[in-house]
């Protein structure tokens, strides 16, 4: 699952941000179930965490049952970056939330992008690559018994 903060996208999705629609369709194609933390565009490939309340990150794990382990959390600020920490998900930040690269990475931000159209263009290099990088969700099957 990837948990993105709306905030960096702004509610409208201007073009002020570049690469924010890409990223979010680009995450959803690999296969991440994308959930935002407020409100996105309308035919946003994503749930919408509509009453973050005081825990967005939580909230949006709530939603979707998700599993902090299994998780990414895209932030833009600090703050968003101690709420990931905080609910045991690691955390992608972008430098368009208004914090900076070294405060981002002082808060426990794993990888810090100046924006999502930066992001995009390694998202092969990210934590964002796959899925499928941290492993089955579920246990895996039992080995068959051998007959014989």
């Amino acid at each position: 699952m990837t948990v993105i903060s709306a905030a960096l996208f702004g509610t409208d999705w201007c073009d002020a941000l570049p690469g924010s629609a890409e990223l979010l369709h680009e995450c959803a194609a690999r296969g991440w179930t994308v959930v935002l933390t407020g409100p996105g565009p309308a035919r946003a490939p994503a749930l919408t965490v509509t009453d973050p309340g005081r825990d967005p990150v939580r909230a949006a794990l709530d939603l979707v049952d998700g599993s902090p382990s299994h998780a990414v959390y895209l932030a833009g600020s600090v703050r968003e970056v101690w709420a990931a920490r905080q609910a045991g998900v690691m955390c992608v930040a972008v430098e368009t939330g208004g914090d900076g690269g070294p405060e981002l990475r002082a808060a426990g931000a794993a990888e810090v992008h100046r924006d999502a159209a930066a992001l995009l263009r390694v998202l092969d290099d990210s934590l964002l690559a796959r899925p499928r990088a941290f492993g089955p969700t579920t246990a895996p099957a039992a080995p068959a018994g051998r007959s014989g």
